[in-house]
């Protein structure tokens, strides 16, 4: 039996893997669409790789610590400034050679850590602390949200300008499409159609990261935020129709002014 430990660091920055390259050196690189996978040489029986999704985050299977802090720190030094240090989960790949897959809370036992368990614990690990990234980004936008909503309780007025409503609403929905488009939550990789031992881990540690859940709740408060800023755009909107309304009588009034004017100079002369 062996333990391999799995490493994933999310980042707010979505990846260039061509840009990346540099920073895995003495590793043999295969570039796809959105992952770049990092193999190194064998250690103890086990190969060591680094997954690099194109989302914004990396999996390092295998590493000791030190080579692993290198490695964040090369890609970082890569990326433009970050918010905050990278958000990381841990977790274990335990092989016990003629073993059914398994999956556990802090770990799956599988026969062997071949690169199609390592490319499927990698990608839902990568996932999920993805997801912790959006649920970041999420908590902002309703503390944000909660603000306009107290100051317009307090004043009876919206804060800001319209346009800034406008710009706040497109961020949810940014938010939203990246969950959907680069997480590729929904979709099965062909890796768990062809094997069905693949296929029961990549169900099993999906189920146990509640991936599906952790989304749901996700979209959900999207969806609210969402609803609550399209509310509050129409009073925005209403608010400048009142303004240009009001802009017209006065100006309508303005020139009956004039022409009262013009009319008592006439009568007076």
């Amino acid at each position: 039996m062996s333990i391999l430990p799995v490493h994933a660091a999310g980042f707010s920055a979505t990846f260039r893997l061509r840009e990346l390259s540099s920073a895995l050196q003495g590793a043999d690189l295969t570039i796809d669409k959105d992952l770049m996978l990092a193999r190194f040489p064998r250690r103890d029986g086990l190969e060591p790789v680094v997954l690099v999704f194109d989302f914004g985050a990396l999996v390092c299977a295998g590493l000791d610590p030190e080579e692993r802090e290198r490695l964040i720190s090369a890609v970082s030094s890569r990326l433009p400034p970050e918010p905050h240090a990278p958000l990381t989960e841990d977790f274990l790949v335990e092989v016990r050679p003629g073993a059914q897959v398994e999956v556990l809370f802090d770990r799956v036992v599988v026969p062997e850590a071949n690169l199609p368990v390592l490319r499927i614990v990698g990608l839902l690990l990568a996932q999920s602390v993805a997801l912790d990234y959006y649920e970041e980004d999420v908590r902002d936008i309703l503390e944000r949200t909660d603000a306009i909503v107290t100051s317009l309780q307090a004043t009876g007025r919206l804060p800001g300008r319209s346009q800034d409503l406008v710009r706040f609403i497109g961020s949810c929905m940014a938010t939203r499409n990246a969950v959907i488009a680069k997480l590729a939550l929904f979709d099965k990789p062909d890796l768990a159609w062809e094997h069905p031992q693949i296929d029961r881990l990549f169900n099993g540690l999906r189920l146990e990261l509640e991936i599906a859940d952790r989304y749901r709740a996700l979209e959900a408060k999207l969806r609210m935020i969402q609803e609550n800023l399209v509310l509050l755009a129409d009073l925005s909107q209403q608010r400048s129709t009142w303004r240009v309304e009001m802009a017209i009588v006065l100006l309508i009034l303005f020139e009956v002014g004039i022409m009262l004017w013009q009319t008592w100079r006439g009568a007076a002369h």
